[in-house]
């Protein structure tokens, strides 16, 4: 595989442009039957409740950043396509 020079890493000029920002925590408490419903979903969709929680945001309006979407676990990014 040939080596990316610096300016094939540069992101192309209408790429969109955000400081990065360092991420925090935000944890809650649920019922336990939320919880497991939250779980099965998840599983059904084949996601995480956190990808779940991140698309129900950005359905209500909120500016969710693209790398807010994506699934953080190691290993997983082409988790819709395992089996």
């Amino acid at each position: 595989m040939p080596r990316q020079s610096a300016r094939d890493a540069m992101p192309s000029p209408d790429a969109e442009q955000r400081p990065v920002e360092r991420t925090v925590t935000v944890s809650f408490p649920v019922s336990a039957s939320l919880h497991v419903a939250l779980k099965v979903r998840a599983a059904q969709e084949q996601t995480t409740v956190r990808g779940m929680v991140m698309k129900g945001l950005k359905l209500a309006g909120l500016d969710v950043p693209a790398t807010d979407l994506l699934d953080r676990r190691p290993g997983r990014s082409g988790r819709k396509d395992r089996k």
